[in-house]
Parts: C-alpha cells; structure tokens; sequence
C-alpha cells in the first residue's frame, strides 16, 4: 500500500473584471467593452511634466495632417462620448435610490414644468398642484436628489477640466478644424465644432439626454426650483437658501454650456432642440 497520488492543485479561480457596457453608433457588432481602472498616470490633468507635454504636443502635429487630422477629430469625439456615458453610469449607481423613486413616481415632466413657480401672480396656485413641493417629499429624499444634482455638476467640470486641458495640447487640431470649417461655409451650413465643445455635446447627448438620467435629472432640478421658492417657510425652516441656491446656478450654469451646436459632419444625434424641450429656469 503505497501513498496515494497527489492531487494536481485546483486551479486558482481567475477574477474577470467588471466591464461597463457602452452603446457604440454605427458599429453593427457587439457592444464594446470598457474597462475604468482606479489609478491613473497623474491626478489631474493639468499635472504632466513639461516632456509629457511637449511629447503630447509633438503626436499632435503629426497626426494632423489633411489626410489624417479626421481620424483624430474622430478618436477624441469617441473618447469624449466614453467618458459622458461613463459618467452617466456613475452618476446611476452612485445615486440608484433618488434615481430609482424618481423614475418609478408616476410624474408627469411636462405637468411639473407647467407647475414651476415662474409667475409670481400664479405661484401658489401651480406649486400647489406639483408633486415635486418639499411638503410632499421627505427630508431624505430631498437631500438625495440633491446630492445628484451636486454630482452631475462635479462630473460636469471635471470633463471641462479635460477639453480644456485637449484644447491647451491640440492648437494644430483647432487650426484644421478651422480650415475645414472655412472651406465647409463656401458650401453648406454644416457645423464642425471645436474639442470644448465636442465634450459639451458629448454630455449633453450621452450623458443629458441619452440615458436613464434625464428625467431624474429633470425632476431634481424641478424640485430643487421649488425648494429655493419654500426656503425659509415652514416647510423648510432649517434650510439654507443660499446653498439651495448655489446649486441651482451650477446646474443652470451646466444646462446652458450645453447650448451648443451639432456636429452636422458626423454621426452623432441631432439633440440641440431636444434639450431644452424640458428646460430649467
């Protein structure tokens, strides 16, 4: 009776990462699969050494070339429209409880656009008829929807914080831009915009509007209108107007920098008028 033989080891169980599915236009496979890593080259974009930059700068020339400086402009529009979605997929998961009661309540966005105190003739007549008046929502649920307002501004900044950064790297890819749109004008009216405003189409398209944030963030924002009305009252005796406030400007200050024109030459949805089918004063 000799020992029995030993047994191969179980072959350690491979951890797969955790992919975020994104939406790809015009490509008729599967779904491409994005990977965010948690660490990153440096904190902020704005903190590369000189060689970087000059190296940055040095890629950028030669890839804007008439016959290449397309795929670039293309590449950064697809990159742009990542993070936007990226963003949206945060702003879900960090916030599914106000994102989930919003869109299970059964409110009507144009009712509650018709019941925003805008004339103070009529004020207390159509904020009586809203669901979204803080008498009609906890203070929880108040304090939830408006950290959600508070990080879709964050995410906001922080992807102008990188088209600023492109638009400081790429001056030869603005120059390109511009010849193609002087050359585009003798022609037709289509519109090419410029890397700022890629990434504020990017959000609005992407992030704004194509997603399962709009309403929510719709509806927020609404409520947030109402709560600046009430502040001071007795329904809302311990808040501080002024913060009710500031927030109020940051997302209007968001939701008008995404006033900006399509991209006419790609393929990209045409969302301008549909933006402000539900705006916020």
């Amino acid at each position: 009776g000799g020992a029995a033989p030993a047994q191969p080891p179980a072959a350690e169980a491979r951890s797969e990462p955790t992919g975020l599915v994104l939406r790809a236009e015009g490509i008729g496979g599967p779904a491409p699969v994005v990977f965010l890593k948690p660490h990153c080259l440096f904190e902020r974009v704005g903190d590369l050494p000189e060689g970087h930059e000059r190296s940055i700068e040095n890629v950028a020339h030669k890839l804007t070339t008439p016959s290449t400086w397309g795929l670039l402009y293309e590449s950064i529009t697809e990159e742009l429209g990542f993070r936007a979605k990226s963003a949206a997929h945060a702003l879900m998961s960090a916030h599914a409880r106000a994102v989930d009661g919003l869109l299970r309540e059964d409110i009507s966005l144009t009712q509650e656009r018709v019941c925003l105190p805008i004339w103070r003739s009529s004020r207390v007549l159509v904020t009586s008829l809203s669901r979204l008046r803080p008498s009609e929502i906890s203070q929880t649920e108040r304090a939830a929807r408006r950290a959600l307002l508070r990080q879709a501004a964050l995410e906001w900044c922080e992807l102008e914080d990188l088209t600023e950064f492109l638009d400081s790297h790429l001056g030869s890819l603005e120059l390109a831009i511009d010849n193609f749109r002087g050359e585009q004008e003798i022609c037709t009216n289509a519109h090419t915009p410029h890397i700022r405003d890629i990434g504020r189409l990017m959000f609005r398209n992407f992030c704004l509007l194509d997603s399962r944030m709009f309403k929510p963030l719709c509806l927020a924002a609404y409520g947030l209108v109402h709560e600046v009305c009430a502040a001071g009252s007795a329904e809302l005796r311990g808040e501080d107007r002024g913060d009710l406030c500031d927030l109020l400007e940051g997302v209007h200050s968001m939701l008008m920098a995404c006033d900006v024109a399509g991209d006419d030459l790609s393929m990209g949805k045409k969302t301008k008028g549909a933006f402000f089918e539900e705006p916020v004063p």
